[in-house]
């Protein structure tokens, strides 16, 4: 996104003295034609544009910044009579004291009184007073906005990055535990594990880094998960892998399936043929549903149950804000999460 930019707010400044001169130069005539009536200004038309610019300007630049706080009542009342004693002092010393010396003749009658000077200038000069604060609002909410939804940008990506840097310790350090049981164990499964995990450590380090990834990248990283997984446990592990995607290609963000694979290995009864895990996966250009269902092993207690799942859903919001359904059952035997999610805007 781009911020409301300086060119922006010239060009609504040249737009905004073209119609103003528009207005104060062409005139209308009883034949209903307008004329442009340059050979009828005065040295008065020529001061009053140079005061009301310059109050334009001393508005729009220095005294809204200044005093401009609607928490603040008193402070704003005292920029407006700044600015309003501006207009009025500097137009009467032009006007009423440098012209009646230089070209022998002020703008007002003589006699007129300094309270009446005030009161009618008040109304003129409240043109460019308002002008210039209306202006300056617009731009400034516009650019106040902007700049919000800038910081909101920048907080959600700096939030996924924290997320992405929980979920790759999280599972680097549970792996090396188990591959640390197997060398201790003397394990003829300990080098293939580390391979596994060198291909995992690949993946987190290469593909991670995008914003994006195919499908396949991550059934690939599942598919060498769930093989370590099987190298650490001595019992068979039991997965059903239900796959019916039509592109393989299509994109998605890093980490979407595997905490919920993760989950139900960590959580889940593995070695029960009868209730094998079950891991869904349907996508199309339009539609990417995952659904995963695995007995609970109720022998575990883990402190830290569920985080990947929690992590998910925060990058879910980030991701597909409004255009997710994300499910969780659990009723103490069976834990069963399910995932839509509209792929297109």
């Amino acid at each position: 996104m781009k911020l409301f930019s300086k060119q922006k707010e010239i060009a609504i400044h040249v737009i905004y003295w073209l119609i103003f001169l528009f207005g104060y130069f062409v005139k209308l005539k009883p034949e209903n034609e307008f004329i442009l009536s340059f050979d009828e200004i005065t040295y008065f038309d020529l001061s009053y544009i140079f005061v009301t610019v310059s109050t334009f300007y001393l508005n729009y630049v220095f005294m809204l910044k200044k005093f401009f706080d609607i928490k603040m009542v008193s402070k704003l009342l005292i920029g407006l009579v700044l600015i309003f004693i501006y207009f009025i002092t500097t137009r009467y010393f032009i006007e009423e004291i440098v012209f009646p010396y230089t070209i022998g003749t002020g703008n007002y009658f003589e006699g007129t009184s300094f309270g009446y000077y005030i009161f009618d200038n008040l109304h003129w000069g409240s043109k460019p007073v308002i002008a210039s604060t209306i202006i300056w609002l617009v731009i400034n909410f516009i650019r106040t906005l902007q700049n919000e939804v800038l910081l909101n940008e920048e907080k959600k990506k700096a939030e996924i990055q924290f997320l992405k840097s929980q979920i790759n310790p999280h599972f680097i350090f549970n792996t090396l535990n188990n591959i640390y049981s197997m060398v201790f164990r003397k394990s003829e499964q300990a080098l293939p594990a580390i391979e596994k995990l060198s291909e995992i450590m690949r993946f987190t380090t290469y593909e991670t880094q995008k914003e994006l990834i195919s499908i396949d990248s991550e059934l690939k990283y599942i598919e060498s998960y769930i093989e370590l997984e099987k190298i650490r446990n001595t019992n068979e592990i039991y997965i059903s892998l239900q796959l019916e995607i039509e592109d393989k290609n299509q994109h998605i963000p890093p980490y979407l399936l595997l905490p919920f694979v993760e989950n139900c290995i960590k959580h889940g009864v593995l070695d029960d043929n009868k209730n094998p895990i079950l891991f869904s996966v349907k996508a199309n250009h339009k539609k990417l549903i995952i659904e995963v269902k695995n007995k609970i092993n109720k022998k575990l207690k883990d402190a830290h149950s569920g985080i990947g799942l929690t992590n998910l859903e925060k990058r879910l919001e980030y991701y597909f804000p409004n255009r997710h359904t994300f499910k969780v059952t659990n009723d103490e035997n069976y834990f069963e999460s399910y995932l839509e999610i509209k792929l297109e805007r």
